[in-house]
């Protein structure tokens, strides 16, 4: 019996047992928290193009997506914010410079600066904009570690739990429809990233 109730969870999370990677990828914490870590350091595109579909069709885990994701996040916001504190004139000014976003990144440390350290990095963070010029800036201003750890867990909390919720809700509405959870995962994917590219433009 439980054999059954395993096969049959599944066939619900992976429509059709048709694309069982998503199905790995969706139980893979390792590797959902390296993505989230990749993100928030080194990629600039949300990592929302991968999880939002993933936990929409497989909504079951959207939990367990969202805490391994949110931890990645942790881990790699950390980082860049001692980057910024130990190695701003050797690495971080240099590379900003030369990526053509030391003007911005001149902006951001400015906001952190003048005004409330947490609230700044909340809103960068909860926002849909790329954040590692506010974990690095933190890091140079010399802003206060658990302040800013503090905004970073609670912003990135909301976000990627949020989306877990919202998954749970409307994930089993979209598995009534009888898409294959990998060509979802695929098509969502496409339509975040030409969404995304569009208000990069705007």
């Amino acid at each position: 019996m439980a054999n059954d109730a395993n096969t049959e969870t599944d066939r619900d999370d992976d429509t059709g047992g048709e694309h069982g990677w998503t199905r790995r990828l969706a139980r893979h914490r390792t590797g959902l928290a390296l993505l989230s870590f990749a993100e928030s350091t080194v990629v600039p595109i949300p990592l929302e193009t991968i999880v939002v579909p993933l936990m929409v069709g497989h909504h079951r885990r959207s939990i367990t997506i969202a805490t391994a994701i949110w931890l990645g996040c942790l881990v790699g916001a950390s980082l860049f914010y001692f980057v910024g504190l130990w190695l701003a004139d050797p690495v971080v000014i240099p590379a900003l410079e030369w990526l053509g976003l030391k003007d911005n990144f001149d902006q951001m440390t400015s906001d952190l600066d003048s005004g409330s350290l947490f609230w700044t990095v909340f809103l960068v963070s909860f926002s849909p904009a790329p954040m590692q010029l506010a974990t690095l800036g933190t890091g140079v201003v010399g802003g206060n570690f658990l302040t800013f750890f503090a905004a970073i867990a609670l912003s990135r909390g909301l976000r990627y739990f949020g989306l877990a919720v919202l998954a749970r809700l409307f994930g089993p509405k979209i598995a009534e429809l009888g898409v294959p959870t990998g060509k979802l995962v695929i098509g969502l994917v496409v339509v975040l990233l030409v969404g995304w590219g569009i208000m990069q433009f705007i």
